[in-house]
């Protein structure tokens, strides 16, 4: 009777095992799925992401103003920045626009420039040019010109008519 008794536990605890076994893969086989199921919803959003910062970058005229810079006369240095875009680029982007791209061209105290910001009080501050790719008067535009010259600060003084002059 002894050789039974401890002949039946030992089968008891190989079967109770199997079963221990069997549910922990049931189970790890599940959390495997649901681990697949999560890495694949973040590879779907880093996917998305990455989508939509290429598709900006090939139109970005249509989210953002583009400066433009142009010279008034080849006998002079005074150029004239304005900013044209889509439809998000109404006057106040073109006057953001205006001024970062004054500050990133010009560091302060390395050229000594002087500009002004003239209105185009024409226009409607809200205007959104997209008709046949033509993007329409910009709203604002600057003259830029050197202070070292006096006859360019001269033409400055007289294309900035009664708006500030700025110094940089």
């Amino acid at each position: 009777m002894d050789l039974k008794k401890q002949q039946e536990p030992t089968k008891q605890t190989k079967e109770t095992g199997n079963i221990y076994t069997i549910y922990n893969m049931r189970a790890l086989g599940k959390r495997f799925l649901v681990l697949l199921e999560y890495t694949i919803i973040c590879l779907l959003a880093i996917a998305s992401v990455e989508y939509f910062k290429y598709s900006t970058k090939i139109h970005y005229d249509w989210f953002h103003c583009t400066p433009v810079y142009e010279n008034i006369t080849a006998a002079n240095n005074i150029q004239k920045l304005f900013a044209v875009g889509g439809p998000s680029c109404d006057k106040r982007g073109q006057l953001k626009t205006i001024v970062k791209r004054i500050g990133r061209d010009y560091p302060v105290n390395t050229e000594r420039k002087s500009f002004c910001i003239v209105e185009d009080k024409s226009l409607a501050y809200k205007h959104y040019p997209i008709e046949n790719g033509n993007k329409g008067n910009p709203g604002y535009f600057a003259y830029i010109a050197s202070t070292e010259n006096m006859s360019d600060m001269n033409k400055l003084t007289s294309l900035c008519d009664s708006e500030s002059i700025f110094n940089i």
